[in-house]
């Protein structure tokens, strides 16, 4: 045999060796070598996933003016999205949500002036049914922001109503019962100029907020819900501050959200509803659910106080059990949470995570939640907030897809679209971030296939295992139909070594793991090890 046909037959082989060891788990017998952060570092293309076409999903938070531009004016949009659906599959999201895409004088567009149309900056109705049906087609569901507590002062029925009030001397004509005038007015009212009336803004005298027990509009808020619902086929909608529907009256909430999930129901049978009720306790939280909406966001889980950045943070293994023993015995098994760590009103979890591999466990925890996850852009690449900046424009910075400042749809800084700079970006791009197995977004990445694998992390019945004299580890089994499976966290920034039976308790074939520092686990003659700030999953 010549030299060359040898070097090939060696080539070979070490090809085949490494493809063996790379496929081989952990399991009772075996030490397999972990690929650092994540099993695959990139995701297997062979891996089965299991992805049911249910309201448990991988939601993905887009705010369109910073995602990706594709008409060089500086602002994102809708075409934008339609262009980076193909990364959203990649990454495992199959829902995403859309920030308002009203047309609005504000960036942020909170302050809507037309329910039935599409903000200029953003594109056209056009646009939108091209977004909505490349999205399905890639089995990603869209839902998008309705803000049914105020209108903007700009809104033509606002307007309308106030010119009424001028000519006539008191409320009416057709809008006139569409926002709350008074003569009293009050702390939370801003006067109609040239008026004795003054009419309810709970945010800001730019958003007067809308009359819920107008029969008149309820009945408009049914003609929106069926326009997007029936003709541009959304597949349900976030609500902005169901809290302040009835400012500080819970049961005046729950009532009108029933009646709109209701409604939004009969035109659309399994349109998702998930409501921004901002509360600080679970119980506050659960109350909205007797509404019959699908989703709260779990606020007591997010952001820097959170459960889930405290937990991770004091390495409280046994404490993660019992929180999420205590979800499940507070909100029921009909309740589908919405747990996430950042949106748009907080600060990101690259800011108040200390060190990736800190911010890496706390987006582990989280995609082993129950219910239907959500990660605000950006977050899998660890953005920051602009300069640790608190303010809502620090928080909905240009999404970073390559590594220069300038490139092919870049977006400029809201809300004054101004350029951005490097050091607004602690982390790397998502170009160089995809080409590094060990980055956040390979991470997060792998994490949504998890997710995507194993029905039973979103949907199962839980249960907490206290391992005995360790508190850094934590270990739950979830069990959903005919699936069972165990998770084992180590929330120690150093190895640990753990004597349990995993048979016992469901299952000792290693089935798929995430590792914020790197390693390997392995598990023989019931001692398991794991590497730090590491998630092993077990059948």
């Amino acid at each position: 045999m010549n030299m060359k046909k040898i070097l090939s037959t060696l080539l070979v082989l070490l090809v085949l060796c490494s493809a063996l060891v790379w496929m081989i788990g952990c399991n009772p017998t075996d030490d397999p070598v972990v690929p650092p952060s994540t099993d695959d570092g990139n995701g297997d293309d062979n891996v089965e996933l299991n992805i049911i076409d249910d309201k448990y999903r991988n939601w993905y938070e887009i705010f369109v003016h910073s995602f990706y531009d594709t008409n060089n004016d500086g602002i994102g949009d809708l075409n934008g999205v339609t262009a980076k659906l193909d990364y959203v599959k990649e990454m495992g999201f199959n829902g995403i949500w859309l920030m308002p895409i009203h047309p609005s004088p504000t960036y942020h567009k909170y302050d809507v002036t037309d329910y039935y149309d599409i903000d200029p900056d953003y594109g056209t109705l056009d646009d939108f049914k091209t977004l909505i049906t490349e999205a399905h087609k890639r089995g990603i569901r869209v839902i998008i922001d309705l803000v049914f507590n105020h209108s903007s002062d700009q809104h033509p029925w606002f307007k309308e109503a106030c010119n009424y009030i001028r000519t006539n001397g008191a409320p009416g004509g057709k809008y006139g019962d569409f926002y709350n005038f008074s003569t009293t007015g009050g702390g939370k009212y801003t006067a109609v100029s040239g008026t004795a009336y003054s009419y309810e803004s709970q945010f800001w005298s730019g958003m007067p907020d809308l009359n819920l027990n107008s029969e008149n509009m309820r009945a408009e808020m049914v003609n929106i819900m069926d326009y997007w619902l029936t003709e541009y086929d959304v597949d349900g909608f976030r609500l902005d501050a169901v809290t302040s529907y009835y400012t500080g009256y819970v049961d005046k909430n729950v009532e009108f959200l029933s009646w709109l999930n209701t409604e939004a129901k009969k035109i659309k049978e399994d349109a998702y509803i998930v409501g921004e009720a901002w509360v600080g306790d679970d119980y506050t939280i659960n109350r909205y659910y007797e509404s019959g909406v699908d989703s709260f966001f779990l606020f007591t889980g997010a952001q820097a106080t959170g459960n889930i950045a405290t937990l991770v943070k004091q390495c409280d293994g046994n404490g993660l059990g019992e929180w999420l023993e205590r979800l499940q015995s507070t909100y029921g098994e009909d309740a589908i949470l919405a747990p996430f760590l950042g949106n748009h009103d907080t600060m990101r979890p690259g800011s108040f995570m200390p060190g990736e591999d800190n911010l890496k466990m706390a987006a582990g925890v989280l995609s082993m939640m129950n219910g239907g996850t959500f990660v605000y852009y950006g977050e899998e690449i660890g953005m920051i907030s602009k300069g640790g900046n608190n303010s809502d424009p620090a928080k909905r910075i240009a999404m970073k897809w390559q590594a220069k400042n300038i490139y092919s749809g870049c977006c400029y800084l809201p809300p004054e679209n101004t350029a951005w700079d490097e050091s607004s970006y602690y982390y790397p791009s998502v170009e160089e971030q995809q080409a590094d197995v060990n980055s956040i977004l390979n991470y997060y990445k792998q994490a949504m296939e998890l997710r995507n694998r194993f029905p039973a992390i979103a949907r199962g019945r839980l249960e907490h295992h206290p391992v005995a004299d360790n508190d850094y580890v934590c270990v739950i089994t979830k069990t959903y139909q005919n699936e069972k499976i165990t998770i084992v966290f180590n929330m120690d920034t150093f190895e640990q070594s753990v004597n349990i039976n995993l048979a016992s308790i469901g299952g000792d074939t290693f089935a798929g793991g995430l590792y914020a520092v790197g390693g390997k686990c392995s598990y023989e003659n019931g001692v398991l090890e794991m590497p730090p700030q590491s998630i092993a999953i077990f059948i």
